[in-house]
């Protein structure tokens, strides 16, 4: 539906010939005929590919796109692990004659090109991590380090709330609606095991959160916790949007004055002290104490 209000009429920036390969790949989401090559060309794609700052049309399919990465995209790379290569001595052991590493083998994580519209991946030595500038930079880790798995990958998200993990599947928080407790992990089951009722409190404030999206939530910094508001309002939330939610600050929802964002907070609150397998006090036992059961 973006794609299609992006090319009927066809903005000017898709006119220029450098710009075809998104030309192309809006028309084939247009016509529902999505191949992968047009998937690496439009995730892949600065934003100013698809109009200038102040089209809406052009935002859209932006923010689609950063929707699709975030939800299909993001899980998809932190939960790939790309089995290494036998060594020479290895395979000499094995009796094997040792091989030049296939140069065509790289990881999920570097399969979107670097930028450029032409939606060619560029040559990268095997496994390596390529930079791009599309809705899925955020992902890539720098250097050319190993991928990390995906509890990894979900810390580091945490990180940038000043949340720091602690030992076995806890979090230990400092900011956000559960600072100065410990938080279950990202991948623990347990925010799988949220209360439906819970959720559906949830669900209508970030409905009114993001309808239509609002103040700091707007801002480019914030499009990870945009992200998160708009999966608790679809209530499709993963464990690491649980956390990110729990342990990102308030004033990252909205202003002091706004309602909506003081009531999205309240119910994250209420959400932790209702539901307490979600978290327990820093450097306390596993299981509350009897004098703390209430």
């Amino acid at each position: 539906m973006a794609a299609h209000r992006l090319v009927s009429p066809e903005q000017a920036v898709l006119r220029e010939k450098k710009n075809a390969p998104v030309k192309f790949a809006l028309r084939a989401a247009d016509g529902r005929r999505l191949a992968g090559k047009h998937w690496l060309v439009l995730l892949g794609a600065p934003r100013e590919s698809f109009g200038s700052a102040r089209s809406e049309r052009a935002q859209r399919v932006f923010e689609v796109l950063e929707e699709v990465v975030a939800e299909y995209v993001a899980p998809a790379v932190a939960g790939t692990t790309v089995p290494a290569e036998p060594t020479v001595s290895d395979r000499e052991a094995e009796g094997v004659p040792a091989a030049a590493p296939d140069p065509d083998r790289v990881s999920v994580a570097g399969a979107v090109e670097e930028s450029d519209g032409s939606g060619a991946v560029p040559d990268a030595e095997p496994d390596a991590v390529v930079p791009v500038e599309g809705p899925e930079a955020e992902l890539r880790p720098a250097g050319d380090a190993p991928p990390e798995p995906a509890a990894s990958s979900e810390a580091s998200a945490v990180s940038s709330t000043s949340a720091s993990a602690a030992s076995g599947s806890w979090v230990r928080v400092e900011t956000g609606a559960a600072r100065g407790r410990l938080l279950a992990g990202a991948d623990d089951q347990v925010w799988g095991e949220v209360p439906l009722h819970l959720r559906q409190s949830l669900r209508g404030v970030a409905r009114q959160l993001v309808t239509p999206v609002r103040g700091v939530l707007r801002e480019p910094g914030q499009r990870r916790v945009l992200s998160a508001v708009r999966a608790a309002e679809r209530m499709r939330i993963s464990g690491a949007y649980w956390v990110l939610l729990m342990t990102t600050g308030r004033e990252a929802f909205g202003s002091s004055g706004s309602a909506m964002a003081g009531a999205f907070y309240g119910v994250l609150e209420q959400i932790l002290a209702e539901y307490p397998p979600l978290t327990r006090a820093q450097g306390g036992p596993a299981e509350p104490e009897e004098g703390e059961a209430g």
